[in-house]
């Protein structure tokens, strides 16, 4: 309804239009009208700051179409228009230095009043560029996480200088990322996440909570909340990012909630049918290249479960077909993250069905792969690596090597337990228990089997109190108390079923018979 000369007559209106086609086209997985109302607005914008909009939302669709890279490139491109330059190529190194020492990093008790006391965003060029560092965080927390931390510290910078707006939260929980994960320091990055919640509160920016929330749950909230509780957080997130239309994150947060059912030890059954939904709604909204990792993790479940029929890799309309193909995708895009998934899923895969060698190599790629991310993955993995050494130490002539690794495993769980007594009490009792028992020192073992066992049920973790039940089984077995081992070992068996494991149950059974 606009004529041809509408540019020159009605620019800003005509402008506005583009801009919501533009966007309209990504929510519809429409690259081609993304194609289309770009490429026209690029050819009639007047200002830089005119083309940003629509450049966000081809930044997202090359994302969604499987070229993060070039998603990263173009962000990074338009930042330097705005006088924003960074490096593409940085190590943790080059980011130690960037902060010179934590201490300097770590604003004072005053940072609440200073943010609820400063002036509001007025430069334009700031402003962007608060939004485009928003908007290419994901794709390098994928490809690029030491980026990452100088993107956080830019956002903090440019928002104490400048004056804050509602993106200036995503630099706090970006912030909080660097201090657990490059200074190990998960009080001070809670206390940071706690932070940006005070920057939504004073904008009132209730289009952000969830996307907030879901950064909320995944960084410091892991080592301080009970899983459980995450996963209810995860199902609110999931829902309120679409209802603010934005897929991407509702994406994102899909695929973190079904790895929370899995380490809470939620019914396979029902995780299954949620993973089913969930690759049919990702796929229907052309976002199934930012959760490549899902249908790995789904092909997880399936093996546990015992089915076999399904195809997780069905609806991908690319050139993955399988696991192996998913791995070499990753491995030649440098998708780090979709690497440490894969090799996970055969980590632990291998430990419940009792392919110790097969898990202990792929722990040891996860480790190649691993970029110093105290995620969910770094948690499950460090669990299972510990449990497959202390497995090969009974059974390996490189005793001295396995023990290491599972005695550094422990380390790792009594930092952890301190945050969570929750989370993490019954895994390192178990993993104790595992030590002692290689060590010879039977009493404490048996101690510490129990402890597992309890904190489990009372955790209401029934896979891992299945694992306890079981390795207390063999213990006992091999101690030569055969009557308590049936025991144990049915009662283990029973978890595993409420699990839902049923393929894993079937093998177990057979295998004893």
């Amino acid at each position: 309804f606009m004529g041809e000369n509408s540019w020159e007559v009605a620019y800003k209106p005509c402008l506005r239009l583009h801009e919501a086609a533009c966007l309209a086209s990504y929510l519809n997985a429409s690259p081609a009208g993304v194609s289309k109302y770009s490429g026209l607005i690029m050819e009639h914008a007047r200002v830089l700051e005119d083309k940003i909009k629509a450049s966000c939302v081809v930044i997202q669709t090359s994302a969604s179409n499987g070229d993060t890279e070039g998603a990263i490139n173009s962000g990074l491109d338009l930042l330097r228009q705005l006088g924003e330059v960074f490096p593409w190529n940085i190590s943790r190194d080059d980011v130690l230095l960037a902060f010179r020492s934590e201490k300097e990093h770590i604003v004072c008790n005053e940072t609440k009043s200073r943010i609820l006391n400063s002036t509001m965003q007025i430069d334009v060029k700031k402003k962007w560029s608060l939004k485009l560092m928003d908007l290419i965080a994901p794709y390098l927390f994928v490809l690029r996480p030491n980026l990452l931390s100088l993107i956080a510290k830019r956002m903090v910078d440019i928002s104490f200088q400048h004056g804050f707006v509602p993106e200036s939260a995503t630099g706090f929980f970006l912030h909080s990322y660097t201090l657990i994960n490059i200074f190990d320091n998960i009080e001070e990055g809670y206390r940071w996440e706690k932070l940006a919640l005070v920057i939504l509160d004073r904008f009132d920016a209730h289009s952000r909570y969830p996307k907030v929330k879901f950064y909320l749950t995944i960084f410091a909230a892991t080592w301080k909340v009970p899983f459980q509780s995450s996963i209810v957080e995860l199902q609110s997130c999931h829902r309120e990012l679409l209802l603010v239309g934005d897929i991407e994150f509702a994406a994102f947060s899909s695929q973190r909630y079904i790895k929370y059912c899995i380490i809470c030890g939620k019914s396979l059954i029902d995780v299954e049918k949620e993973c089913a939904a969930i690759s049919m709604e990702v796929s229907k909204l052309n976002q199934m290249n930012n959760t490549l990792g899902h249908m790995c993790i789904h092909m997880m479940v399936l093996e546990l479960i015992g089915e076999r029929s399904r195809d997780p890799f069905a609806l991908y309309k690319g050139p993955i077909s399988n696991c192996e193909d998913l791995l070499a995708y990753a491995s030649d895009n440098g998708l780090f993250a979709i690497m440490q998934t894969t090799h996970l899923c055969r980590l632990v895969l291998g430990f419940f069905f009792e392919r110790y060698t097969e898990a202990a190599s792929m722990a040891e790629q996860f480790r190649q792969c691993h970029k110093g991310l105290h995620s969910l993955n770094y948690i499950l993995h460090a669990f299972f690596e510990g449990l497959v050494s202390f497995q090969l130490a009974r059974r390996s002539e490189t005793r001295s090597k396995w023990i290491t690794l599972g005695e550094a495993a422990i380390q790792t769980f009594r930092s952890w337990v301190t945050h969570s007594s929750w989370n993490f009490e019954n895994k390192l009792a178990l993993l104790e228990a595992e030590s002692y028992f290689c060590r010879g020192k039977y009493n404490e073992a048996e101690n510490k089997y129990e402890d597992a066992i309890k904190y489990s049920r009372i955790h209401r973790f029934v896979h891992e109190e299945a694992i306890a039940m079981e390795l207390y089984s063999s213990f006992l077995k091999a101690c030569g108390r055969v009557d308590e081992y049936s025991t144990l070992f049915a009662g283990a068996m029973d978890c595993y079923k409420k699990w839902g494991a049923f393929g894993l149950l079937k093998k177990k059974q057979f295998q004893t018979k």
